[in-house]
């Protein structure tokens, strides 16, 4: 898998998609039973490669990124080639910000999952652009 598995709740919210998905693969209702029941295998797999979309497209629609800690937060702008990053620090006197641009490592999207999975949340990046 390029991402991981949906959760069972996440499966259940975003049941009528799943459905088209399923039927663009031209899997019916009758042919999903039979697949769970006699090929659990393949029936996971299905739910991979449809856990890989989900994921594609929330991370193919995501601009912005944040995290914050107890003494910095960091709030990043994911262009297409770059990711821009604003990151502010709390002292005993204030606060510090500091801006940085690089490139991205990885694929775009998957440099963001990476992110997310070590604590960035998405963001509508109104905390970002208010820090211009």
């Amino acid at each position: 898998m390029k991402y991981v598995r949906l959760s069972a709740e996440e499966l259940q919210e975003l049941e009528k998609e799943f459905i088209d998905f399923l039927v663009v693969n031209g899997i019916t209702a009758t042919d999903w039973v039979a697949i769970k029941e006699n090929e659990p295998l393949n029936a996971d797999e299905i739910i991979n490669q449809f856990s890989d979309v989900v994921w594609e497209s929330i991370m193919r629609s995501t601009k912005y990124l944040n995290k914050v800690e107890k003494t910095t937060a960091y709030y990043f702008k994911c262009n297409t080639n770059d990711i821009a990053l604003k990151k502010i620090i709390k002292g005993d006197n204030g606060a510090e910000m500091f801006t940085a641009l690089k490139d991205y490592k990885k694929v775009r999207e998957e440099e963001m999952f990476d992110m997310i999975q070590s604590g960035c949340t998405i963001s509508d990046g109104n905390d970002y652009n208010m820090l211009n």
